[in-house]
């Protein structure tokens, strides 16, 4: 999953990167911050919104992950979707299943809740 997802992670990092305005970094420098201190004092915040971006790409995609954990984790490693998918076609449990995607879909709401009041979608495109 992680040579899969890496890219819609990276691709969203790497615009808001390419975004962020070189002259800050180099006010800091020039204000005395060394490489280290300019890079966690004013690039990283401004990456903020792109990696955050990403992450959630990637969360809403591995929700659904199915064959690449079952195929990949030998059984062994069990995933939301295989686990709804177990409970019907394994215990014929109708009631499990549909609590269990009622329970996935409430996360999955919470946290797109928490991300859409920490970054708007304004900030997202915004241009540094």
């Amino acid at each position: 999953m992680v040579h899969i997802m890496l890219p819609f992670l990276i691709l969203p990092l790497y615009a808001n990167m390419r975004a962020i305005d070189t002259h800050c970094i180099k006010a800091a420098s020039s204000l005395g911050a060394t490489p280290v201190r300019a890079f966690w004092t004013v690039f990283f915040p401004l990456s903020i919104p792109g990696l955050l971006a990403g992450s959630l790409i990637v969360f809403v995609l591995c929700l659904g992950f199915y064959v690449t954990p079952a195929v990949l984790g030998g059984g062994r490693v069990i995933m939301a979707a295989m686990k709804i998918s177990s409970n019907i076609e394994l215990y014929f449990s109708w009631g499990a299943a549909s609590a269990l995607g009622v329970v996935l879909l409430v996360v999955t709401m919470i946290i797109l809740f928490i991300a859409s009041k920490l970054v708007t979608l304004d900030q997202l495109g915004q241009r540094r």
